[in-house]
Formats: C-alpha cells, sequence, structure tokens
C-alpha cells in the first residue's frame, strides 16, 4: 500500500485531524433560548419519523432555531411539506449536553442533524396544505412496508426486521436492543455497507447476468441504491455505503479501476464538509473506521497469519477480518461504550454469512405478501428462524465467563497513542512487504523462489510471535485504567442524589441514586457513569432513605444487575426503618431476585478497607422516627488524614441527635479538625445544616445536589448563608454538574464536569 498514491486519503485524514482538534464550539450553533418562546409555534414540516409521531420544522417563527423537532402525544393528520400551527399546551427545550462523564451528548447527535430544539404538542393546525411529493411518497411507503412486516411477522420479530431493512427502530423493544448491543452485534441493526452490498452488488451482478449493459445495469442499480438509501433515512453509514457503490458502479461504467480507501476517504471529505461536526459522532466513526480497518489492517494481518494451507487460509481468513475491524474501530467503542462484547467476534462470523439469507427471505417475504398472502409465511418462516437463532446466540453469549468487558473510557492520550503504534506498526509491515517484493522479483529461478520461501518460514513465526506482542501491548495500553487514592463523585441527577465512591483498595460503592426530574435517571445517568468508570461490579449501594429521588436510579440498576451481561451488584444496604417500609420491601425483594445480597445498616456499622473506614453515624436501631428524613443513613468516612461527611437528607433533629451522642463521647470519635467535605443535607434546605452543625463539622468543602428551578427552592438561602459565615466553599450540581473530589489521605483536588 503506497499511501502517496492515494492523496484523498491523506486530505481526509488530515481533515478530520485538524477537525478533532478544534474545539467543537467553533461548529456548534448556540440554541436559542426555549424560555421565551412565543405563544404559538409555526413551521414548514420537511421531514416525518416512522410512526408519523414526530415531525422536523423548518422556515419556523422561532428566530435561529434551525430545525425543530415536534413530538406529539397521538398522530397529527399532517404531511411533508405542510405549513402547520401548534398552540395550546406545548413544551419547548435544549437538547441536554452532558453534566456526568460516560452521558450521552444528546445536544451534539442533534446538532449534527441541525436540530437545535426539541418540542413536545398536543395537536397542529395545517394553515398551509402544501406537500413535498417525493419526500411524503417516500415516508408512506416506508410505512406501508413496516405494517407489511408487523403483518407477516411476529411483534417480537417484526421490530427487528424493519430496523434491518427500512432503518425504522421504532417497534424494536429495548430488550431485543440491548441483546444485540451487549453481544456485539448491533451493527445489524443500522442500515450501512453490508445492507447496501448484498441489496446493491446482488441487484447489480443479477442484471449483469440476464444479459443488462454494463450502463444499464450500472445505472439501474445505482438509481435502486439511493432510492434505498433515501427510504431508509440516509442515515451516516448508509450515505457511506452509498457513496462507495456510487463510485464503485460509475468506475465500472467508465472503465475505471475502483479503490475502495480512496472511495472511503471521498465520502468522509463529502460528509465532514456538510457536516464538521460528524468527526465526534460514534456513527461516522465506527462506519468509517471499520471499512478502514479492513482496507488498512486486513491486508497487513492476511500477510502475517494466513496459513499457507487452503483449507485452514479459509477458516482463519473471516477471523482476521473481523479482528482488523475491531483493531481499528476498538478505540472509539470504548470512548463511546466503555463496555467490549469479547465474544462479538466470534458471532459475526457466525451472523455476518446469514445475513444475506435474512435480507433476501425477508424482501421476498413482504414482495410475495401483496399478491399472496398465504405463500409470504415460507419464506418469513425461514427469515424469523434466523432471527430467532441470532437471539438465542447472543442470549448464550452472554451467560459465557466475561462476556461484556466493562473497561472504561480511555483518555484521549491513550487513543492517540494507540493510534500513534498501530500507524508505526502498519508501516513497518508494508515496508517488509515491499521489500520482499523487490526481492522476490531479482529472482527469476522458480526452484530458488521456493528454496527462499522455505528459508524464509521461521522468521516469519518470529514475526508472528513479536507482532502478537507487540498488538497486545497497544491492546494493554488503551485498556489499562490506573487509579489511585480515593474518589468521590456527587452525580449530577436533577432533583436527587446520588454518590459514587471509589476506595483506594479499589471497593465501589454508590449512595443512593435517584431522581425526580430526570427520567430513567439510572439507565441514563448513573449506570453511563459507572460505565465510564469501568465499574462492571459495584460492591454496594447504600439507600439512605426510600424516598423516590433517592431509589429510582437503584430501582433500575436493581433490573440490569439480572440480565445477562448487565452490571453486577454485591450488596443493598438499608436502614431498619427503610426495611419496614413498602418501597424498601419492594427494593429488597428486587435485589433478591437479582442475586444481590441484603443488609442493615444503622448507627455503629463499619466498612474497613484497607486505609478507608466508612462509619455509620445515623439511625439508631433503637429509635423510632416519625419523618423518614429524620432516619437518613449519615456516614462518615476517613481515608488516613482526608475525611468526609455523607448526610442524606438529614435535618436539624438528626443534626442534633448526632451531636448530642458525639458530645457523649467527648468529640473522640470525629476528625479534630472537622472534615474536608460535607455534602449538604436534604438538597440544601432551610431546615438542614444548622449553625451548631456546621460549626461542629466545620466544612471546608460543601457538595449540595439539586435540580434546576426545582419547586422546593433547593439550595435555601439561608442555607447558603450559613454555609457562607462557617468559611465553607460551596459546589451545587446544577452549576458544576457532576462534581469529583480525589484525595491522597492528606490533601484533595475537586474538579467539576462543566468547568
Amino acid at each position: 500500500m503506497k499511501i502517496r498514491k492515494r492523496p484523498l486519503c491523506l486530505t481526509a485524514l488530515a481533515l478530520a485531524v485538524v477537525l478533532l482538534c478544534l474545539p467543537a464550539e467553533l461548529f456548534r450553533k448556540a440554541s436559542p433560548d426555549a424560555t421565551a418562546h412565543p405563544e404559538i409555534l409555526t413551521g414548514t414540516i420537511c421531514r416525518m419519523e416512522p410512526g408519523g409521531m414526530t415531525v422536523w420544522l423548518t422556515k419556523t417563527n422561532y428566530p435561529d432555531a434551525g430545525i425543530i423537532l415536534v413530538s406529539f402525544e397521538a398522530e397529527p393528520s399532517v404531511s411533508i411539506g405542510n405549513t402547520i400551527r401548534i398552540e395550546n399546551y406545548f413544551k419547548i427545550r435544549k437538547p441536554e449536553a452532558p453534566t456526568n462523564p460516560g452521558q450521552f451528548d444528546a445536544k451534539l447527535y442533534y446538532q449534527t442533524k441541525g436540530i437545535g430544539l426539541l418540542c413536545y404538542a398536543k395537536d397542529a393546525t395545517v394553515i398551509r396544505d402544501d406537500v413535498r411529493w417525493m419526500a411524503q411518497l417516500l415516508y408512506e411507503l416506508q410505512e406501508s412496508l413496516s405494517a407489511r412486516v408487523r403483518g407477516i411477522f411476529p411483534v417480537d420479530k417484526s421490530g427487528v426486521l424493519e430496523a434491518m431493512l427500512l432503518g425504522n427502530k421504532t417497534d424494536l423493544e429495548a430488550e431485543t436492543k440491548s441483546l444485540y448491543q451487549k453481544s456485539g452485534i448491533s451493527h445489524l441493526l443500522a442500515i450501512s455497507g453490508l445492507h447496501v452490498s448484498v441489496f446493491g452488488m446482488t441487484l447489480y451482478r443479477f442484471l449483469r447476468k440476464m444479459g443488462g449493459s454494463l450502463r444499464s445495469s450500472g445505472a439501474l442499480s445505482l438509481f435502486v441504491v439511493l432510492f434505498y438509501g433515501f427510504l431508509t433515512g440516509m442515515g451516516t453509514s448508509a450515505c457511506r455505503a452509498v457513496v462507495m457503490f456510487a463510485l464503485l458502479i460509475i468506475g465500472e461504467m467508465l472503465g475505471k479501476s475502483y479503490d475502495m480507501l480512496t472511495a472511503l476517504a471521498f465520502g468522509a471529505i463529502l460528509l465532514l464538509l456538510r457536516q464538521p461536526l460528524y468527526v465526534r459522532s460514534a456513527s461516522f466513526l465506527l462506519s468509517f473506521g471499520a471499512v478502514a480497518g479492513i482496507g488498512l489492517i486486513f491486508p497487513a494481518l492476511k500477510a502475517l497469519f494466513l496459513p499457507k494451507n487452503r483449507r485452514w487460509a479459509k477458516l482463519v481468513e473471516p477471523l482476521l477480518l473481523s479482528l482488523s475491524i475491531q483493531m481499528m474501530t476498538l478505540p472509539v467503542l470504548e470512548y463511546f461504550y466503555s463496555e467490549i462484547p469479547l465474544y462479538g467476534t466470534l458471532l459475526n462470523l457466525v451472523v455476518i454469512p446469514l445475513m444475506t439469507v435474512v435480507m433476501f427471505t425477508g424482501i421476498l417475504a413482504v414482495g410475495i405478501s401483496f399478491v399472496l398472502p398465504g405463500v409470504a409465511r415460507a419464506p418469513a418462516f425461514l427469515c424469523g428462524a434466523i432471527l430467532e437463532f441470532y437471539e438465542r446466540l447472543g442470549t448464550a453469549s452472554l451467560r459465557l465467563p466475561g462476556a461484556v468487558f466493562t473497561c472504561g473510557q480511555p483518555k484521549i492520550w491513550q487513543m492517540a497513542g494507540y493510534y500513534t503504534g498501530l500507524v508505526v506498526f502498519l508501516f513497518w509491515r508494508y515496508q517488509l512487504k515491499e521489500r520482499k517484493k523487490r526481492r522476490m522479483g531479482q529472482i527469476n529461478d522458480p526452484d530458488i523462489r521456493q528454496e527462499e520461501a522455505e528459508r524464509a518460514e521461521p522468521h516469519r513465526r518470529i514475526l508472528q510471535a513479536g507482532s502478537t506482542a507487540v498488538l497486545g501491548i497497544l491492546l494493554l495500553f488503551l485498556t489499562l485504567r490506573l487509579h489511585s487514592g480515593f474518589q468521590l463523585v456527587m452525580l449530577d441527577v436533577g432533583q436527587g442524589d446520588g454518590i459514587y465512591l471509589r476506595t483506594a483498595a479499589g471497593t465501589t460503592i454508590l449512595i443512593d441514586g435517584g431522581s425526580t426530574s430526570v427520567t430513567k435517571v439510572g439507565t441514563y445517568r448513573i449506570l453511563p457513569f459507572l460505565k465510564s468508570e469501568g465499574v462492571g461490579r459495584l460492591d454496594y449501594i447504600v439507600v439512605t432513605h426510600t424516598d423516590e429521588d433517592h431509589i429510582s436510579g437503584i430501582k433500575e440498576l436493581l433490573e440490569t444487575a439480572s440480565e445477562p451481561g448487565g452490571l453486577r451488584i454485591g450488596t443493598l444496604l438499608l436502614s431498619g426503618r427503610s426495611m419496614e417500609e413498602e418501597k424498601g420491601q419492594r427494593l429488597m425483594e428486587n435485589a433478591r431476585e437479582s442475586g444481590v445480597t441484603v443488609q442493615k445498616i444503622e448507627k455503629g456499622a463499619v466498612l474497613r478497607d484497607g486505609l478507608t473506614e466508612l462509619t455509620c453515624l445515623h439511625p439508631d436501631g433503637t429509635k423510632a422516627y416519625a419523618d423518614v428524613n429524620e432516619a437518613s443513613v449519615v456516614l462518615a468516612l476517613r481515608y488516613q488524614e482526608f475525611s468526609v461527611m455523607l448526610t442524606g437528607d438529614l435535618e436539624e433533629t438528626g443534626e442534633r441527635e448526632i451531636l448530642e451522642r458525639e458530645q457523649k463521647h467527648g468529640g473522640k470519635e470525629w476528625p479534630p479538625y472537622g472534615f474536608a467535605v460535607l455534602k449538604a443535607g436534604h438538597h440544601g434546605s432551610r431546615t438542614s445544616g444548622s449553625e451548631a452543625w456546621l460549626e461542629a463539622v466545620k466544612p471546608r468543602l460543601t457538595l449540595i445536589s439539586c435540580g434546576r428551578d426545582n419547586s422546593y427552592g433547593h439550595p435555601h438561602r439561608e442555607a447558603l448563608e450559613r454555609l457562607d459565615a462557617a468559611g465553607s466553599k460551596i459546589l451545587q450540581t446544577t452549576e458544576c454538574g457532576a462534581i469529583t473530589v480525589e484525595s491522597d489521605g492528606k490533601d484533595f483536588r475537586v474538579h467539576a464536569y462543566l468547568q
């Protein structure tokens, strides 16, 4: 491979590197103020999502908004091209930027699509009934085909096939999507090069065999592939595949040779010039990275590891192809998803060859159903059987030891080092290949060539061993996560609490995890954070009390613990009071069903882990508490000279009880110079953090977890004034996002995610 013969590849690479180095804000559009929206929203529908419940509005009366994505309560009677008016009962908000490590960047995702605002409305009125007939025809055709799929396939299979054939994931069940993702075969659910090659190349070859001319076969195939791309939404992967297919066909028609890497580079340049933010998109990087792996890494691995025996070579070659894709895309997978399906490479060796059968039987079943519905059941049965095989294979793989490796999110310098090492390795391999080609080219005698090849075989084994070691070191470099000292992270969960602890010895603890302002906070904020930290197992979950803003996410985590490949949880700790409550009993039942140990935690309980000691100060198991907040679990943590006070929703009454108990012991149990960090009780309410409490705790830093513009007025002005008078620095999740505190046992460092 000679790079100098591929100037377009160097141009695409340079463009991608420059765009990655430049701040993303240069290409982000500033979102307009969503709080001061007009009383009436008008705009023209430029696109409709499958199902018709969501439309894209352009040319709106909202200044500088770009496209507004509108979701309705029920499907409105509208068409693409209609101008509509929305009034009464609609809400507009900005897409969320991440406020926690590992959290999905919804703002970036929508901005790559040109969407600036999200709207939720009850209904709409058509004020101008213009129709964009071609776009509407494609939408109605997709809806009709989706209805056909639902009519001839079972519910659990139709959603999968709609995603595979039509790019419609509306009916895809969450459990099925999760199964495909965790087992490493989720790429089958996206319209990509695999689909286009199966669909387009098969049609092209069929037309040629039927006697079609080069140009007519190519033109018809290209038209069909373009039509299919627009029908399925022309996502990033589909767009890349369509561009490459078009260049292949045009090259054939003009009698020019086709170079896969040059075609790939051309597609990348087109997309990046259209939208520079694509370079930070997982779908763009994975799609282009997979093809780059085939073009760059696969030839090197094949020359190095492919057996001389033809029978073995046929078995090993697909494995090397799959490994090439994994090697190129691994850093991207780790960065965006923080976990690796260890058996995904092997699974793809089985599922990808069957994908051709799935597509053709699925298309055949849908096509026949228009004229002979009964006959369509035969290909539908075969297609459904293969999809069932996919699910069973994926489920079985997730039950194997270490099926999902939670690797955590790599640092940028790790990714850069990995790719630099990979480039050096490939350059070295291609240099050796060129030298060998020149040397063998100078030998004309076939017998001498054979002798040279036999003499080089021992040297080849040494190269194989050395290359395996080098690639293994690169993999270790990328996945290595070094932790030292103590770490505390107060997550931004909106109006609620969620605190993660990792001791110096490596024990992981989650104290509370819930929210009343963020839907599915466990799924979309807590779990992604844990994955980004490389936490595949939580040793302890501590529930301070059973208010929903402290346990809603924990319930979700317990559900994932029962799933194959899900988060593993060691022990759930609750107070005696919480165990007696209905919510606590349901929580314990869910925990036991997921194989999680349940234990009681009350005053006097101590968890020791190396140099870290976590002591429960409250509640007293012998007392009855009238209010649930009064019975909050309170924990005092010490790591050498560093200390933290964690208070749950404790208020003044509970503070007074702890202080009285501490005075009886002569103040010997608390650090003499107070606590370095205090977690403010009850989200900084007016009745928490009394002057006496702050005088005893002496916090240098106080952390407050609450939601933006919450209806409770947290944190209260009086509570902030008392903290300020006590000389404590104050950090809030509303301003900082997730707040990370790290300590070496003496001093501590603080990092705010948004600052």
